[in-house]
């Protein structure tokens, strides 16, 4: 899973700091609190497994968009 989370770190960084995101929208698609968002790219918490596939997901519709 250490592979997957520094994936989704990246991704994250290029999608939020080019402007594709925000991360209260992702948090919102998650269901989850940006404070967990937070959480995940300051390396305290990990997304689980699914919501490691809800992010790619995400970040598959916002490309495409």
């Amino acid at each position: 899973m250490e592979r997957e989370l520094e994936e989704w770190f990246n991704l994250h960084k290029f999608h939020f700091y080019s402007g594709s995101y925000e991360t209260k929208e992702l948090a919102n698609y998650l269901g989850v609190s940006t404070r967990t968002i937070q959480r995940w790219v300051k390396e305290k918490t990990s997304p689980t497994k699914e919501q490691l596939a809800q992010i790619r997901e995400y970040l598959v519709s916002k490309k495409a968009s």
